[in-house]
């Protein structure tokens, strides 16, 4: 039996940040999910947090999100997740699983 020590590391697929985790971990969750991919901060994404959304659980309002300034997920409100507070942006991103190696 090996015993495996120190730090391992991978790549998130969707926003690009390295994870790293105490080994024995072979996976690592990003929580680039939470972040909005559109705002910027010094020209990098995925730097403001978004706020938790809860939809309109009417069903008349189960149809697609409309509007001039909506952006993002808008075509099943019922999945989104998460709203931006500077942009706007909603979000039905789940969390990313980054294989560790």
């Amino acid at each position: 039996m090996v015993v495996e020590i120190g730090y391992a590391e991978g790549t998130c697929s969707r926003c690009g940040k390295t994870l790293r985790r105490r080994r024995p971990a072979d996976y690592g969750v990003c929580d680039c999910y939470q972040h909005c991919p559109v705002c910027t901060t010094n020209g990098q994404a995925y730097t403001v947090k978004m706020d938790p959304y809860t939809p309109d659980l009417t069903p008349s309002t189960y149809g697609p999100i409309k509007g001039e300034n909506a952006m993002g997920d808008t075509e099943a409100p019922i999945k989104i997740l998460y709203r931006c507070p500077k942009c706007g942006y909603f979000s039905a991103q789940l969390p990313v699983e980054v294989r560790l190696t």
